[in-house]
């Protein structure tokens, strides 16, 4: 069983404590450290084949890239091109979940902080803090993303803290050996028996297609329930109280 199961409830921070710091940065991931049981973040791939940490396909939400290139996706753009964005300032600026920033230490922070799979593998390895990577769907080769993630996991040592997730099931399913969960944004028919197929550790739904009746039989076939992305305190308890097991917010 992936350790943070073992306890009865988990929250795990979505792109690490991104209400209080660039999401999928470094610094995100080290503030929720102590403060969640687990962290979240996003792996696609450059031009050139280097895994980095981003979520939208685009870079136009969360960095200058429209400032400094004519091209906006990760995809399009080399790693050398990606570190010379800037991916700290619009949160400075915008302060998207309107909480009570340390404008003070971000404006401290380096602004082209877009971080590499290894870095973020190796900081976990650092403070044996679990994590849940996603893998991001890409025109790349599946089998290809699957072996490069997983010989990354096991170079840095974290196997046992790293569970993979994503919304390609393609990918999930060619992963062995490892703690893998399936991502979905919408309902499935038949959902146990497509879980089973796949050989999940973790059903992760978002809480809009939550049924709650799936919760206990999905759990009594050993498959843990992770819902996202909640916020809200009282919805948490209630779903805690239903049998989720975890549950993915930004605060």
């Amino acid at each position: 069983m992936f350790a943070p199961f073992k306890k009865e409830h988990i929250c795990i921070a979505h792109r690490g404590y991104r209400a209080y710091f660039p999401e999928n940065t470094l610094f995100a991931f080290q503030a929720a450290l102590g403060r969640f049981d687990m962290f979240e973040f996003d792996v696609q791939y450059t031009k050139d084949m280097v895994p980095v940490i981003f979520h939208d396909e685009d870079l136009l939400r969360c960095t200058n890239v429209k400032e400094m290139f004519d091209r906006y996706t990760v995809r399009e753009l080399t790693f050398d091109e990606i570190k010379r964005l800037d991916n700290v300032s619009w949160f400075i600026k915008q302060n998207p979940f309107h909480t009570d920033l340390d404008y003070g230490y971000l404006n401290t922070i380096p602004k082209h902080s877009i971080p590499t799979l290894d870095e973020v593998l190796e900081f976990i390895k650092q403070n044996r803090f679990p994590a849940n990577l996603e893998i991001k769907n890409s025109d790349l080769d599946a089998g290809f993303i699957v072996g490069d993630v997983l010989s990354r996991v096991e170079k840095h040592g974290v196997k046992d803290y790293v569970i993979i997730s994503s919304f390609n099931h393609d990918y999930v399913r060619k992963i062995e050996g490892f703690y893998k969960a399936a991502l979905f944004d919408g309902y499935k028919e038949g959902l146990l028996d497509y879980l089973k197929d796949l050989k999940v550790d973790s059903y992760h739904v978002d809480v809009e297609h939550l049924k709650t009746e799936d919760i206990q039989v999905l759990l009594k076939s050993g498959i843990f329930t992770n819902v996202y992305t909640v916020d809200d305190e009282k919805l948490k308890l209630k779903l805690f109280d239903q049998g989720v097991k975890g549950i993915f917010c930004d605060y």
